[in-house]
């Protein structure tokens, strides 16, 4: 009875181990699961807009900078400004946008976000809470991009003070040197000449954005930036290939005013900032006065003093009214001076 009891035990234990042996050996392996990676970061500058544009370029320091991480990790990113005064933590722990960017100072008191190593001693990116592996991928990046051989000239070129009439010489006038120069190629201009006028109109600013809602780096306005295929006026880029593109319009416009290329220049500075309707009034104006127009100084002295006045509504010769040309006067000559010195800067 016994010796029977111990065998039908060992018969059971069998069966139990024999049962889990086979259990383990068909049960197929689990693959560690892996964090999908967005084929899309959705990101925002939470980085306002400067009130004195001889300032560090930060906002574009940081669109760069993340057009950079998504491009090494194999992803497109979409990148915009938030509109000052807002906040789009909410929208980070919702999971509406992956990566916010803000001041340093703006990081240190928040909860349920995740924040980045220092990008600059200036501002730092937010993750959320629940995506510490993307938020580990991201501070590798980081590490990686601080000891990279460009990293020094990268951050000067965006973060120090710009100043076009300093003394001395520079290698580099912005960060878009290559850009302005492929364009200004394309128009047959000196590139010196488009740097100048990205100056004027920005001072290498993407972020800055004027009252009638000009925007970018060329500061042009909605209408005229879809028209030359802008979809994101904080590319600089996009921004550049349309002002060159318009300016180079512009310029075969004016070709038979002005009697060589410094006036056709200057006709087709002065329409972009007034306006082509603005110049084309003063042109009738100056051919109705026996004035010479082929030379744009005398556009300056004999047609904008009356172009202010009402009565130039009488003469048949204007279609949109009166018009203060003085901001565009200054325009004209400042953009000239500030190309001759960037000849002078950056050989």
């Amino acid at each position: 009875m016994r010796k029977a009891s111990l065998t039908a035990l060992a018969v059971t234990v069998l069966l139990l181990v024999g049962t889990g042996l086979a259990s383990l050996l068909c049960r197929r392996p689990q693959p560690v699961r892996e964090r999908i990676k967005p084929a899309s970061i959705r990101g925002v500058l939470e980085i306002y807009p400067v009130t004195d544009t001889s300032k560090a370029l930060l906002t574009g320091y940081h669109y760069h900078l993340l057009k950079r991480f998504a491009a090494d990790n194999g992803q497109q990113v979409d990148i915009h400004l938030a509109p000052r005064g807002s906040s789009y933590l909410d929208s980070l722990r919702t999971g509406a946008i992956d990566i916010l960017v803000v001041p340093h100072a703006d990081s240190l008191a928040l909860d349920s976000v995740l924040v980045s190593l220092p990008v600059d001693s200036l501002s730092r990116w937010l993750m959320r809470e629940d995506d510490p592996e993307g938020m580990r991928e991201l501070n590798d990046w980081i590490e990686a991009w601080h000891a990279s051989d460009e990293y020094d000239s990268v951050r000067e070129s965006f973060l120090r003070r710009l100043n076009a009439f300093r003394s001395g010489t520079r290698a580099q006038i912005s960060p878009y040197d290559s850009l302005i120069r492929i364009h200004a190629d394309s128009l047959g201009w000196d590139w010196h000449l488009l740097a100048a006028v990205i100056y004027q109109e920005s001072r290498f600013h993407i972020e800055v954005r004027s009252r009638r809602g000009a925007a970018g780096l060329m500061q042009m306005m909605p209408r005229t930036a879809a028209k030359y295929g802008v979809t994101d006026p904080l590319d600089p880029e996009m921004n550049i290939a349309a002002g060159a593109r318009l300016l180079g319009n512009l310029i075969k416009r004016y070709y038979d005013v002005g009697d060589n290329m410094t006036e056709r220049y200057k006709y087709a500075l002065a329409a972009y900032n007034a306006g082509i309707g603005r110049i084309d009034d003063c042109i009738n104006l100056a051919r109705h006065l026996g004035v010479d127009p082929s030379c744009w100084d005398n556009i300056v002295s004999h047609v904008l003093p009356l172009m202010g006045d009402e009565t130039v509504m009488q003469t048949g010769a204007v279609k949109l009214g009166p018009f203060k040309g003085k901001e565009t006067s200054y325009y004209v000559k400042s953009t000239f001076n500030v190309y001759g010195q960037f000849c002078r800067i950056c050989p």
